[in-house]
C-alpha cells in the first residue's frame, strides 16, 4: 500500500519519541505545517536552528517541556517569515529576514 502526501504540508523536524533518551537518540521526522492562529504569530521558515543544552536536557527527560509547547527540539531559530497570525504582523512582511527564541521547537 503506498502513502501519498503533499511534501508543502509537512516539514522535517527534530522530534523525540520513545519517552527520555540520549542525545544519540535524536532523529529526523515529519510534523504537519503549523498554521498560525493567534493575532500575534508569525510562520517562520526556518534557514537554520540550534539544539542547545536544554533541548538535550529535554529529550534525556531531565528538562520539563513548556505547558502548550510542541515536542520538537530546537529554540533558537533564524529564517524568512512566510505567514502571519490575523493582524499579527507588527511592522513585518512577509519575506522579512529575522531570528529568535521559539516557545518550544523551530
Amino acid at each position: 500500500m503506498s502513502q501519498s502526501f503533499n511534501a508543502f504540508l509537512l516539514l522535517p523536524a527534530i522530534h523525540p519519541t520513545n519517552g527520555p533518551a540520549p542525545a544519540t537518540a535524536l532523529h529526523i521526522t515529519t510534523i504537519p505545517k503549523p498554521v498560525p492562529m493567534a493575532p500575534t504569530t508569525a510562520l517562520v521558515k526556518i534557514k537554520a536552528f540550534g539544539l542547545n543544552r536544554m533541548d538535550l536536557l529535554q529529550r534525556m527527560g531531565m528538562y520539563p517541556v513548556p505547558p502548550q509547547a510542541p515536542s520538537t527540539l530546537g529554540v533558537e531559530f533564524s529564517g524568512t517569515t512566510e505567514e502571519f497570525g490575523d493582524g499579527g504582523r507588527q511592522g513585518f512582511e512577509v519575506g522579512d529576514e529575522v531570528f529568535g527564541l521559539a516557545y518550544g521547537g523551530a
